[in-house]
């Protein structure tokens, strides 16, 4: 039987726990079909290929794609090939502004009486570094209780140590996944709480530009999988779920396999992505 999460971080982006040991704990939550899809990379798929593999997962590399700026809108890309030189280009340039992203809004929190080893927190997460990793080193410093409130105080839109990311089109990392052979999804629409009136003109231009997904089965739909599920079908869109996981109950994702009894098509439909992911990479 297929139990599916499609969406989980590792150490590679902003996870905790490196692609190795979420092979360990996917199986030990029953997890039978899975994808990476850390932000903004795609380092960590060789080693989860392997690990996957190794536990007799089924396995499509995925990524996430970080788009549209503040408005905060982002790509979920299945069946990538993590040497795809086209991608590897976008993903570059995202890298480097993450980088000086990173240390810009650590120089403001020094600013603000509390500042941080940045060399070192940025030589243990590496190029894909982000404001998770700026949240959990405030919280071993103690000047913060959690990482929820490190986003909620500091971190977050708005808030004091704040900088804007680099806006970068969805309708053109939706392209450039079609034009790479890969599935492009609509990640979490609900946490763009954005009413329909605004969503809906949206996704006619990002199916245009060849949006062939919508994650459905996401645990901050909770209430509302019916809905989500009739829209997407109802424009023809594949589904998709996963727990978006990054640490054990971090108060701001999923745990491992959370969607699953929520998702009464869960075989299907991660049967219908994994056999595209596929065929689209003979």
């Amino acid at each position: 039987m297929i139990r599916p999460d499609l969406h989980f971080h590792s150490t590679a982006s902003d996870g905790v726990f490196s692609p190795t040991e979420l092979a360990r704990l996917l199986q030990k939550a029953d997890v039978t079909c899975i994808s990476l899809t850390d932000h903004d990379t795609m380092a960590g798929l060789p080693e989860m290929t392997g690990a996957a593999y190794d536990r007799g997962l089924a396995f499509i590399p995925g990524l996430e794609i970080s788009t549209e700026g503040e408005t905060d809108v982002h790509i979920l890309g299945y069946g990538v090939r993590h040497d795809d030189q086209k991608l590897l280009s976008l993903l570059h340039s995202m890298e480097e502004e993450r980088v000086h992203r990173f240390f810009s809004m650590g120089k403001k929190l020094e600013a603000l009486s509390m500042p941080l080893p940045l060399d070192e927190v940025f030589s243990q997460a590496g190029k894909s570094i982000g404001r998770p990793h700026l949240a959990r080193a405030m919280v071993k410093a103690g000047y913060v209780a959690s990482v929820p409130e490190a986003f909620a105080r500091f971190l977050g839109r708005n808030c004091p140590a704040y900088i804007p990311r680099e806006n970068i089109p969805a309708s053109r990392a939706v392209r450039l996944l079609r034009e790479c052979g890969a599935i492009p999804v609509l990640a979490h629409p609900g946490l763009l709480h954005w009413p329909m009136e605004r969503l809906l003109p949206l996704l006619n231009v990002w199916q245009d530009a060849g949006l062939l997904g919508m994650e459905v089965y996401h645990p901050a739909h909770q209430g509302e999988y019916p809905v989500w599920d009739r829209l997407a079908r109802k424009r023809g869109l594949m589904v998709t779920g996963g727990s978006d996981f990054h640490a054990e109950n971090d108060g701001r994702h999923g745990n491992l396999g959370d969607t699953v009894p929520f998702w009464p098509s869960a075989m299907e439909d991660a049967w219908a992505l994994y056999s595209l992911a596929r065929k689209n990479n003979r």
